[in-house]
Formats: structure tokens, C-alpha cells, sequence
């Protein structure tokens, strides 16, 4: 008698895609993200330039309000694993993802160096300004560009 395994034909490249698939899912597989994200992602960095005002003369205040950014940031996280059943590990991201990821970063960068451009030309507040404002536009720029990175990978293992 042939066992079954033996009998059977596998699709060796169905098999491979189907496990990169599995590999990619909690990169592509989210819902979308809501519309109230990104001014709270803008809202999050003035406050935090905000803080940064006080670092010489209320410290105590500038702790405190850096220990609730903190949890802020920790209740979203908590929030977004729930919502999308998992989080990315950041390790073996989907090809179509890699460069988002790296243009993110980059974009981090920008947005610390304009903040500080805004500060030590115009002042405080309008490095508060800034950030809520380079921040907000800029998570929507790339919710938009990972959304389409996304559809590139889901449609590359479909």
C-alpha cells in the first residue's frame, strides 16, 4: 500500500506562497486605519515639543507629562494589537515593505530636524506648530504609501 503522502502531487511553489503569505500577514492583513489616527499622531509630537519647553523650569511637570506620552503611546499599542490580531515582528517584512520602512525612518529624521529648524528660528510654539502638523501629514503620507505597498504584496502571493 502507498501512503498518501507518497501519492499525492505537491505544488511546491503553491506551498512556498502560501507560507510566505502566513510569514507576511500581520503586515497586510489590518484594517484600515481611522481617520482621528493622524491628528492624534500630530496632537502626540506638539505635546511632546511642548513638554520639551519645560526642561529647564518646571522638570517635575516635564516627567510627569513624558510618563503619560508614555502611556499614551502604550494604550495605543495594546489598541492596535487587539484591533489587527497581531503585531509586525520587523523581522522578514515583505519585500514590497522594506523601503516604506526605511523611507519611515527617514522621515523621522526630516521631521526632528524641522521641528528643531522651526524652534531656533521662530520659537517654541511654532515648533509645536510644526510638529503637529509635519507629524499628522506625515502619517497619513505613509498609512497611504504602506496601504499600497500592502496590496502589492497581497496581490504578488494571491
Amino acid at each position: 500500500m502507498v501512503s498518501a503522502m507518497e501519492s499525492e502531487r505537491i505544488d511546491l511553489a503553491a506551498a512556498q506562497r502560501a507560507a510566505e503569505r502566513a510569514e507576511a500577514a500581520p503586515y497586510i492583513d489590518y484594517p484600515p486605519t481611522p481617520a482621528w489616527y493622524y491628528p492624534v499622531g500630530g496632537a502626540w509630537a506638539a505635546a511632546y515639543v511642548a513638554l520639551l519647553g519645560w526642561w529647564r523650569t518646571h522638570q517635575v511637570w516635564l516627567v510627569l507629562g513624558m510618563l503619560a506620552l508614555s502611556a499614551l503611546v502604550g494604550a495605543l499599542l495594546g489598541w492596535y494589537s487587539r484591533r489587527a490580531g497581531a503585531m509586525p515582528s520587523f523581522r522578514r517584512i515583505p519585500r514590497e515593505l522594506r523601503r516604506g520602512y526605511a523611507f519611515y525612518l527617514l522621515g523621522v529624521l526630516v521631521v526632528v530636524g524641522l521641528v528643531a529648524l522651526a524652534w531656533w528660528l521662530l520659537g517654541h510654539l511654532a515648533a509645536v506648530a510644526t510638529a503637529f502638523v509635519v507629524v499628522a501629514v506625515g502619517l497619513l503620507l505613509y498609512d497611504r504609501a504602506y496601504a499600497a505597498a500592502a496590496r502589492r504584496t497581497r496581490e504578488r502571493l494571491a
